[in-house]
């Protein structure tokens, strides 16, 4: 279950496990957010396909922010996945420059080793303003698509 914002704009610290559904209903209510949400099931998907476990989302797209910048994510992987292995399809969703470059999304990767993701998701979760308390992330299991 995702929890309200904690100041009105972000979702309080901690992994949140969501549902696709959920996150929709929270997250996907203007045009914008609807047509990130589109484009975001589609990589979901294409994801799930080439085997990867879940994905983090965090960002501007998961806070109160009418108007979100763009959807930021990591995709998690198992530890022994060969990146050079992986069909072309695959291979973008891994290639940071390609992403950002095409969709303007910063979308990330790792494998599913505790304490890489930890460090990862620690960085990600600052707020930038000073004083600030860390923000929540959305953890959603692509298995569950």
């Amino acid at each position: 279950m995702i929890p309200e914002f904690y100041d009105g704009n972000f979702l309080p610290d901690g992994e949140h496990v969501a549902t696709w559904d959920e996150i929709v209903r929270r997250f996907g209510g203007n045009e914008r957010r609807k047509s990130f949400c589109d484009r975001l099931i589609r990589f979901l998907q294409q994801a799930k396909s080439c085997g990867f476990l879940k994905v983090y989302l965090f960002g501007s797209f998961i806070s109160a922010k009418e108007d979100p910048g763009d959807v930021d994510l990591l995709w998690v992987h198992k530890r022994d996945l060969d990146y050079d292995r992986l069909s072309r399809e695959c291979h973008e969703l891994v290639e940071y420059a390609l992403i950002k470059a095409r969709e303007r999304w910063d979308m990330f990767c790792c494998s599913d080793d505790p304490m890489v993701i930890s460090i990862m998701m620690t960085v990600w979760r600052k707020d930038k303003a000073p004083g600030r308390k860390p923000r929540g992330v959305i953890i959603l299991e692509l298995k569950d698509l």
